[in-house]
């Protein structure tokens, strides 16, 4: 898969931006505050219909206009597909593939995705748990639609007992018909981490692979799933996290929240068994989550049979001479890399790549 064709209107800081683009490699380059990210940007919006960054989206649109248009044309196994994105001040986004208005995401053409890196991705190792347990949902959503229901139906169950835990300070006698919502919050929880295990399994064992390639040390990258409830055998986790919310019922209604389940989960991630978030140094923190992301891409090719775009922002300068070559020359998929600089990607991959000189949001 790829994208030939891009159209932008009033998109960030493009006024009116029209760029064919070429399988392979292509180089965006300029001087910082220009436009190379929001390009960068606007390709993932079209893919994933949702901004990079947890934002408004109508931060989107180029300032005082009243709406932001995208238009991609990408090549797929299927065929050709023309996707239109407009994006509203006042009202929800409207979604197009050809004629066709397209309102759910079971209708969009499968297989159109890309995945972006940066280096605010390091929060993905240093931040905080809930990103680690959004990337991971995500990435099962995106191969598993049908995993939507587990999680919304998890998340208003919990929205729910949180409620009435509020209500048992004022009403005890109501702490009875907790029963019933912590039967129903282990059934959707159970079913939650058991995704995420399966997932995390998959994507583990390649993460941990490329790691190896790109060190090409003895160093070992090790995932794990972290949680206060016992998951070492699937088949029992709802018994387990129903055993555990009776065993925090006390406290929960002291502190009215529920204070275990897979929101409160954590994903670990280990270099010869140090743990990344606390020992180890940025390169090998960004190379960790670089390892993660060209995982998902993986992952994304083997379930829908076409391959993710890959979007690297501001990379190449934060990588060394030998993992940029590593990282790029073998790579014969469509690839959207960002730079200040063009001494940062190698020569012979800059002989075989596409180059587009962005300044102040027009193509030079």
């Amino acid at each position: 898969m790829d994208l030939s064709n891009l159209r932008l209107y009033d998109f960030r800081n493009f006024a009116e931006f029209d760029v064919t683009f070429k399988k392979g490699i292509n180089v965006f380059y300029g001087d910082n505050a220009q436009g190379k990210t929001n390009l960068l940007e606007a390709i993932f919006y079209i893919t994933a219909l949702k901004p990079v960054r947890a934002f408004r989206e109508r931060e989107l649109i180029r300032h005082d206009r009243p709406l932001a248009f995208l238009k991609g044309l990408f090549n797929t196994r299927s065929g050709q597909v023309n996707r239109q994105v407009t994006v509203y001040r006042d009202r929800k986004k409207e979604v197009k593939e050809g004629e066709n208005i397209k309102t759910r995401w079971s209708e969009l053409s499968p297989g159109i995705s890309a995945v972006y890196f940066s280096p605010d991705d390091l929060n993905l190792v240093k931040g905080e748990p809930s990103g680690r347990r959004r990337f991971i949902d995500n990435l099962i959503y995106q191969l598993r639609p049908g995993f939507y229901k587990y999680l919304q139906g998890y998340h208003k169950v919990l929205a729910q007992r949180n409620t009435l835990l509020k209500t048992i300070k004022t009403k005890p006698n109501l702490t009875k018909t907790l029963d019933s919502w912590d039967e129903q919050l282990s059934e959707f929880g159970s079913q939650l981490i058991n995704e995420r295990l399966e997932l995390l399994k998959r994507i583990s064992f390649l993460s941990e692979d490329y790691f190896k390639k790109y060190t090409q040390d003895e160093s070992k990258l090790k995932i794990s799933y972290r949680s206060q409830i016992d998951i070492s055998d699937p088949q029992l986790i709802k018994r387990n996290f129903r055993e555990q919310l009776a065993a925090c019922r006390e406290k929960d209604v002291i502190r009215t929240y529920t204070s275990v389940g897979p929101h409160r989960d954590d994903i670990d991630f280990f270099i010869d068994g140090k743990d990344v978030k606390q020992y180890a140094s940025q390169g090998q923190q960004r190379l960790t989550v670089l390892c993660l992301k060209f995982a998902k891409r993986n992952l994304l090719y083997t379930d829908k049979g076409e391959y993710p775009i890959l979007l690297l922002d501001d990379v190449m300068s934060e990588l060394d001479k030998h993992r940029r070559q590593l990282i790029l020359e073998r790579e014969d998929h469509q690839v959207f890399i960002t730079t200040t600089d063009l001494k940062f990607v190698p020569e012979d991959i800059l002989e075989k790549s596409f180059l587009y000189h962005i300044k102040a949001g027009v193509l030079r």
